[in-house]
C-alpha cells in the first residue's frame, strides 16, 4: 500500500501537549499495555542492565492476541504499569521514544486511514486531551493538508478503503459528503444537542436508502418527542449498570457516578418516580442553567467521536464488535453514539444536582474523560449497549429519543 498523501485532522490536533507527572489519570494505568510485535523483539533484545531482566519478565506473549499490534502485553504491577515510575515511563526516559510500543507512542493520538488521507483526532479518554478539545467555545473545524512532515510513525493503523469497494458501494462512496452533513447538523445551535441527534439520525436513516438526505430538518419530528424523566433515567441507567457490573471500573468514573446518585439524593428507599422527579428538578434548576452557556463542549465530545470512529460508517473492527442480526450496521453506529451521550448528559445532570452553584467545566471535563475511560474502551459493552437497545425496541430516531430529549 502506498503512504496517505494527506492529512485530515481537527484544528485542536497539534495544540496538545502530555503533561507527564502532572496528569491526574495517567495513562500507564487502569487498562491493558499492550505491545506490538515488533517492540516485543525490541524488548528480548534489550541490553541494558536496569531494565532488560524485567522486560524479558514482565513482557508476556498475548494469548488473546488478534494480531501484531496486541501481540504481546505488560503485565501491571496491582493496576498499573510496572515501568511506571514516578508518574514517568523508565522505558522512555533510559531507552528513547523509539522503544515504546505503538499504542504507548501514539495514545491519546488517534489514526485511522480512509484511502489516501490520515484521520487523526485525540481520544478525550485523556484528561489533557479533553482539555484541548473541550474548552474552546468555537465550533471544531478540520483542516487537510499535506503530509509533507513524514513524522507519522510506522504502524498498522485501522482503515476504510472505499477505493476498493466493487459491491454494494453505496452508501460508502458518499463518505466525504457525508462527513460534512454528521457535522454541520451536529454544529447546528439553531437546536438544542438533543434535535442535533435527530437530524443526525435521519440522516443515517436515509443512507440505509439511497443516500444522503440533505433536506430533513429537526421541526419534522413529532411534537411528542418530549422529555420524560423517569423513564430516560431507568433507560440510562440500564446502560451505565451493564457496564459497570462486567468489568473493573477507573476510579474517576466512580467519583462522578457517586456524586450523581448523591445529587439525586438516591436511597434504597427510594423510588423511580421520586428520583425521576429530583433528577427533573436538578436539570430545571442547576444543569440547564449551565448548558445554555456550555452546550458546546457537548457539541464537540459528538462532532470528535464522528471523526475519531468514522460515523456512522465505522471501522472493521468496531462493526464486527456491534454487529446485531437485522439491524444494519449505521443503524447500530447510531444507536452507540445516542447510548454514549444519553450517559453523560445523565450522569452530568445528577452531578449537576451535587455540586449546584459550583457546578462547572472541570467536573464536564472530568466526566466526558472517565467516561471515555470507562465506556469506548470496553471491548464488549458496545455491542451489549446496542443489544439492549434493540431489545427494548429503541433501533430509530423517535424511539431513541426517550434517552436524550431535553
Amino acid at each position: 500500500m502506498i503512504a496517505p498523501a494527506r492529512v485530515l485532522q481537527p484544528d485542536y490536533f497539534d495544540a496538545f501537549r502530555c503533561i507527564g507527572a502532572a496528569c491526574e489519570d495517567t495513562c500507564c494505568a487502569g487498562w491493558t499495555v499492550h505491545i506490538d510485535k515488533t517492540t516485543y523483539g525490541k524488548y528480548q533484545n534489550c541490553s541494558d542492565p536496569q531494565l532488560a531482566p524485567a522486560l524479558r519478565t514482565l513482557v508476556t506473549i498475548n494469548g488473546k492476541s488478534s494480531g501484531e499490534d496486541d501481540y504481546a502485553q505488560i503485565m501491571l504491577s496491582g493496576d498499573g504499569c510496572h515501568f511506571l515510575n514516578e508518574g514517568l515511563c523508565s522505558i522512555q526516559q533510559r531507552l528513547g521514544e523509539e522503544y515504546l510500543s505503538d499504542m504507548c507512542a501514539t495514545y491519546p493520538r488517534v489514526v485511522n486511514r480512509v484511502d489516501q488521507v490520515w484521520q487523526r483526532s485525540l481520544d478525550l479518554s485523556c484528561p489533557e486531551a479533553a482539555r484541548a478539545a473541550l474548552r474552546d467555545a468555537r465550533p471544531m473545524e478540520f483542516h487537510e493538508r499535506d503530509d509533507s512532515t513524514g513524522a507519522m510513525r510506522p504502524g498498522n493503523y485501522p482503515a476504510l478503503d472505499l477505493a476498493g469497494l466493487k459491491e454494494r458501494a453505496e452508501p460508502y462512496r458518499f463518505f466525504r459528503e457525508v462527513r460534512r452533513q454528521v457535522v454541520a447538523r451536529l454544529q447546528d445551535r439553531s437546536y438544542p444537542i438533543w434535535k442535533r441527534l435527530l437530524l443526525v439520525g435521519r440522516l443515517c436513516e436515509s443512507l440505509n436508502g439511497d443516500g444522503p438526505d440533505a433536506d430533513a430538518h429537526a421541526d419534522d419530528f413529532p411534537a411528542h418527542a418530549v422529555s420524560q424523566p423517569a423513564a430516560q433515567l431507568e433507560a440510562v441507567l440500564d446502560l451505565i449498570v451493564a457496564r459497570i457490573s462486567a468489568d473493573a471500573n477507573p476510579r474517576r468514573f466512580l467519583e462522578c457516578y457517586q456524586e450523581f446518585m448523591q445529587g439525586l439524593a438516591w436511597t434504597p428507599t427510594s423510588t423511580m418516580e421520586e428520583i425521576g422527579a429530583r433528577y427533573a428538578q436538578a436539570f430545571s434548576q442547576h444543569y440547564a442553567p449551565f448548558l445554555t452557556r456550555h452546550e458546546y463542549m457537548l457539541e464537540h465530545v459528538l462532532v470528535n467521536y464522528a471523526h475519531r470512529t468514522l460515523f456512522p460508517f465505522g471501522l472493521p473492527g468496531s462493526n464486527r464488535r456491534i454487529a446485531q442480526q437485522r439491524i444494519p450496521i449505521i443503524t447500530a453506529q447510531y444507536m452507540l453514539m445516542i447510548a454514549h451521550y444519553a450517559i453523560i448528559r445523565t450522569l452530568l445532570i445528577g452531578m449537576a444536582g451535587f455540586h449546584r452553584e459550583a457546578f462547572g467545566t472541570a467536573h464536564v471535563i472530568k466526566l466526558i474523560q472517565s467516561c471515555a475511560k470507562t465506556f469506548e474502551h470496553s471491548l464488549t459493552y458496545p455491542g451489549r449497549a446496542v443489544e439492549m437497545l434493540a431489545e427494548k425496541g429503541m433501533n430509530t430516531p423517535l424511539s431513541l429519543c426517550v434517552l436524550i430529549a431535553n
